[in-house]
Parts: structure tokens; sequence; C-alpha cells
């Protein structure tokens, strides 16, 4: 690499935020470098690496669990859900190894490569309520976060291909679209084969079963339904975000003809597009960000290439290449994700001093909330074995070559084109909550949170879970901290669930309890299909009994504010224009910018603060060059 190489904007990370935001740039005529330390899922070096094509794991819906588990694309993580070591190890997914490898924690998945995360998730789209924007633009004082302009991005983002044909010509000859649906972006969304297209009879009445008792136990049931009926059952209606209603859905996935889509698609199509604006170099791991002394600002990044050099990706790790270092001749925008990002922060001197003397790193900007704010939802699984098994997932295994994979691969037909998920209902656990904070969904698996392994239950078809999603949690005592100065070593992570938190711990677990209750409620509907619930067990009906489960066994994914958007002096890290406090031209694009969690399934958020991001790094003329340092 010669000496002198720079870009505009180094941005670091590939995922949900880092695609978008990069790919915007570019769009708009700037130089922009892409550094992930991971590979393309859909073309990786090391193919031999798993028993599992990649490529299928990362394309084929039903395969999102399996995905999460190649060791082509996984991080795995391990988290502390308690400091208590008596009360951590009752959740039975504890681990203190795995491969032989000393851990302390309960898995955590993440992904690397193009695409981070989305290249493993559920790909499940559900649009922000209009309070999380409102939120933000209450801590910040910032009214362009506003729900009122951000929904706009949602409509960018979307290429929607699930409702009517007519809306989208509506939109085009009158501007008039109620459904508040882009037609024309870059993330198709798509529903899986529709009920009556259901060959199982069984379980298109069983679906029609739970479906109805769902709606019948909404808090305001003519209403609800109305909703359902008006919307068709779509979550991201945007009469339904307006009135952040109750309601039984069915959730659209980010896939086009049935398979995988998102922001990889959308940053490979803009390189294509723009090969001598966009960069992108992968197996390239950012070890610390240049922060020039004189300027107090960032100046570029220092890196290191090689396969799966970081501790979380699969073994055996590649060899790391000469440190290597690249000019931001405008921005380094960091998108690593809410574990990385602070992590990354605190290698490069950003944080408590107190914390970054432990690891004998010089302070460079004080900033105590890097690391802190950690919040996640709360999940568990009812997991029912019924019998027989499934007659729509006959023949499924699972692989690429089975027969429901070829109808797949040829037709894009069958089981294979769905997540998993039938239906979902969203509604608040009390009567005083203003919006739904118990999101629910069916799910045809046997799924009872991560751990080694976790994804070969998904091959079991006679069971059906229904998980439970506790949404804007009380608790925001989580951290991550890091475990070395060793920009290889994973960070220390500290959930502090429930009463190690700060929040209403009741609160939390009584929502749990009411949606536990609920889909038992729905699964009595059923009748006689099923044989037993496996967990928690219909031995444990009181409150107090489920609770306790409920702290042993609760587990999430979707992690975040570890950066918060607030001042500085209330424990925030970014201002609302995504701008670290106190360094010059570092900005951070992901979930860890959240000073609350939002909605209920955060990918699309990160989408739209990504579109947001890109708006406002073009928009702001006070951005101006710093020499870097080589």
């Amino acid at each position: 690499m010669a000496a002198g190489e720079s870009f505009d904007y180094v941005v670091v990370g590939a995922g949900a935020g880092g695609c978008v935001v990069a790919a915007r740039l570019a769009e708009a005529g700037k130089r922009v470098l892409v550094l992930d330390a991971g590979d393309d899922p859909l073309e990786p070096k090391d193919e031999a690496l798993s028993a599992r094509p990649l490529p299928s794991d990362y394309a084929v819906p039903a395969f999102h669990a399996f995905a999460s588990e190649n060791p082509g694309l996984r991080w795995d993580f391990w988290v502390r859900h308690y400091a208590s070591p008596g009360q951590q190890k009752k959740d039975w997914r504890y681990r203190q190894t795995s491969d032989g490898e000393k851990v302390d924690g309960v898995l955590y998945p993440r992904a690397s490569g193009l695409g981070g995360c989305t290249g493993h998730n559920a790909m499940i789209i559900v649009r922000p309520n209009n309070a999380d924007w409102n939120h933000i633009w209450q801590v910040t004082g910032d009214a362009t976060w506003q729900a009122s302009n951000m929904q706009k991005y949602f409509h960018r983002i979307e290429r929607c291909r699930y409702r009517l044909f007519l809306f989208r010509w509506l939109d085009r000859l009158f501007g008039w679209n109620p459904t508040g649906h882009g037609w024309d972006g870059w993330l198709t969304t798509e529903r899986a084969l529709p009920l009556r297209a259901v060959l199982d009879w069984r379980l298109r009445r069983t679906l029609w079963r739970a479906l109805l008792a769902a709606g019948s136990l909404l808090p305001d049931v003519v209403k609800d339904w109305g909703w359902f009926a008006s919307s068709g059952g779509d979550p991201n209606d945007q009469r339904r975000v307006d009135a952040e209603a109750s309601m039984v859905c069915v959730t659209p996935m980010s896939s086009a003809s049935h398979a995988r889509t998102g922001p990889r698609e959308f940053l490979l199509a803009m390189q294509k597009k723009f090969p001598d604006r966009l960069t992108i170099r992968l197996n390239a791991l950012v070890t610390r960000i240049d922060i020039d002394p004189a300027t107090n600002a960032a100046a570029g990044v220092f890196y290191r290439e090689g396969t799966r050099l970081y501790r979380a990706s699969a073994r055996p790790h590649g060899q790391p290449g000469d440190e290597r270092y690249v000019r931001a001749d405008r921005e380094v925008i960091l998108a690593g994700g809410t574990f990385n990002s602070p992590q990354l922060l605190m290698l490069s001197g950003i944080g408590d001093p107190a914390h970054l003397a432990e690891h004998g790193i010089a302070p460079v900007k004080e900033l105590a909330g890097v690391g802190r704010n950690l919040q996640d939802r709360y999940e568990i699984g009812v997991v029912n074995r019924i019998a027989p098994p499934w007659q729509a997932l006959s023949g499924s295994t699972y692989s690429a070559g089975d027969r429901p994979y070829r109808k797949w691969h040829r037709w894009r037909a069958g089981p294979y084109t769905s997540n998993g998920l039938m239906f979902s209902a969203m509604f608040p656990s009390r009567t005083d909550r203003e919006q739904p904070d118990v999101f629910c969904f069916f799910l045809l698996a046997d799924f009872r949170g991560y751990y080694p392994g976790y994804s070969e239950r998904i091959k079991k078809l006679n069971y059906l879970t229904w998980t439970v999603l506790k949404a804007y949690s009380q608790n925001t005592a989580g951290t991550v901290r890091l475990r070395s100065g060793d920009a290889f070593d994973r960070p220390q992570i500290d959930f502090h669930y429930f009463h190690e938190g700060n929040g209403s711990a009741d609160t939390d677990l009584d929502a749990i309890v009411t949606g536990i209750k609920f889909g038992r409620r729905v699964v009595d509907a059923i009748g006689d299909l099923i044989v037993e619930e496996e967990t928690p067990g219909r031995h444990l009906y009181t409150d107090d009994q489920l609770k306790r489960h409920i702290e042993d066994n609760a587990w999430g994914h979707h992690a975040c504010g570890t950066c918060a958007m607030k001042p500085e002096d209330e424990g925030g890290v970014v201002d609302s224009k995504f701008r670290v406090h106190g360094v010059g031209n570092l900005r951070i694009v992901d979930a860890s910018i959240f000073p609350r969690i939002p909605g209920y399934f955060i990918v699309t958020s990160v989408y739209m603060i990504a579109e947001k991001a890109a708006d406002v790094i073009l928009g702001d003329g006070s951005v101006s060059a710093t020499p870097g340092r080589p």
C-alpha cells in the first residue's frame, strides 16, 4: 500500500449501518473505503471451512439459524447475563468451555463480512414506532429526529412487494400513499407463501385457529381486528404505526424472489455502478483509530489483513499481515456494532480513563459513556411438541440438496421460502402502556435460545414455539469493557439482567409472564395437536414460578446503546449528528447509538438511521479535511 493512500471517508464495518452509509456517500460522489474483518458470504475464500455451503445458508430464508453457526460467517461472543456466578449458572446454556476454548458466559451469535448480522438474521422487517424517534428528539433537542421526519427513511429504503399493486400506482400517479410503504428502495420486502397456499391442511387449520384466538385476546378486540382487516395484517402500514396499535400480523421479510437480500446487495450494486468511488476491503481488521493530537480529530485508521483474525471468529485463525494505515481526508465512520464500536473507541484512547489505564492505554478523550448503557430485549420460548410432524415440512433436512431445497432453488417455492414465522401479535402488557411492549410469534421449530449447536433443533419437524419478546426493557445497566488491550480479543460483555439492572425488573418480568399466558391460551385453542409443552412446562403456572423460569432462562439478540446519542454530561458518546463528542471527524452509525432500544426488531431502525446519517454527513458544511499521518 502506498503510504499516502487516502479516501474521503473510511467506513469501519460492512453491516446494516456501514453498508448503507457507504453506498449513499459513494452515490453522492465521495471516495469511500469500506473495511470489514470478515468475508463475502456468497463468495467465501475458504469454502472447505464448513460441511455446510455458506452461500446457501446465507440465501435460503429457512436456513438462517444455520447461517448463524456457519464458521465462514459467525462471530461467537460469550456474554454474562448476571455478574452473580450462582444466578448465571442456573441458565442451562451457560458454558465455561467451548471447542476446547475457555469461555465464561452464554453464546451471543454475531456475524462478520459483507452485510454483518443481516447475513444471519431472520430477515424480519418491522417498522419502528413513532415514539422511538420522538424519544431521540426529546433527548437531543434536535427536531430532525421527530417521527414526522424520520418515517420518510422507511419509504426511502423499502421496495415493498407484498401489498396490492394498486397502492404503488396511486402513489406514483397521485402522490397518495396511505400505507406509507416505499416501492423503489434498495430493500425488497416480501411475505412467504400465503396461508391459502399451504397444502398441509392440519397446519392451515391450526394457524387459523391460533390467529382467531390471538385476535380475540387483544385489549380492544373490535378495534384491533379492524387494524388487521384494513392493513391486511401488515405491521408496517403507516396507519398502524401512527396509531401504535395492537394487532395480529404477518411479518414481512427482507427477501427478493424468496432469497435473502439486504445491505450487502445494496453496497455491491453501488460498487458496480461507481467502481472508482467505492472500494471494499474484506478480511481487514481495524485495530485502532488514528487521532491527531494537534487537532484532536480522527485522521485515519490502522488495520491488519488476514482471515478470521478476530478471536470471536471460527478457528483456525489466519496469520495477521503487517499493520497498514489509510488516511481519511474527511471522516472516519465507525459501524462496527454494539460490541465492537465501543471496543475500538477504547482501544483508540476514547472512554473512561480509569478503565483505559487498566490496559495501558493513554486517554485521548474522556468519555465515561463509552461501553455503557448496554440494552437488549428479553426473549423466552414456550416450546410445544406436536404429533404427528408437520406434513408441510415433509422431507426437510435443512440441507442443500434435499427435496424442499431443490424446490426452492428451482422455483423459489416450498417451505424454505419462509423464515419459519407463521404470524405475530403485538400488544401492551398493561392498560397504561402507550404502545405495545410485547411482541410474540409462532415459529415452526424448537427454539430455546442460543448455545453451540442450537441450530440442530431446527431440524425437528414436530415442534411449535410461541416466542415472547419484551420490547422497551427498563434495564440500561449493561456494559462492554475491554478484556485486554489486544485488538484481536473479544470484549467483556455484562448485561446485568433483571434485578441486577437499574430498571424496574418486576415490570419487565410481569410483561413476559403476560406474553407466556397469552401464548398458552392461543395454544389451548388449537386442540389436541399439542402433545406436551416441554418448556417452561405446564407444571409452572403461578406468576412467581414463571418469573423464576424467565430469570433463569431469558436471552436476547438485539443489543444496542453502548455509544448512546445524548449529551456528554448525561453519559452520551455521540451528538444528534452522529459525531463523537470532543473528537473531530469521527462518527458512529450503528445500533450502538440508540439511547433507548427501539421498537421490536432493531435492524429496520439501523437502516433508517444510516440513511439519515448519509443525509447529515453530506449536508454538514462544517466538516473539514484533516491532514493524516502515515
